[in-house]
């Protein structure tokens, strides 16, 4: 296998293990105030920036494209 393709399907596996977190740690989060929760936020879109910049780059260079394939 490709290893860009493996990273991806590692980072993929880690936004879905740090969702559950948040879901199952809702409440707890939830009671932050207002500036945690914009850092959280803004760590977030990060992440997901990442992610689909990850998607750009295998869909350019490996013509991948999991919605297409």
């Amino acid at each position: 296998m490709i290893p860009s393709i493996i990273g991806h399907v590692i980072n993929g596996i880690l936004i879905l293990i740090l969702l559950i977190i948040i879901i199952l740690n809702y409440t707890k989060i939830i009671k932050f105030d207002l500036y945690q929760i914009i850092i959280i936020l803004s760590l977030f879109t990060l992440i997901i920036g990442i992610h689909s910049l990850s998607h750009l780059g295998l869909e350019v260079v490996y013509n991948f494209n999991p919605i297409q394939n």
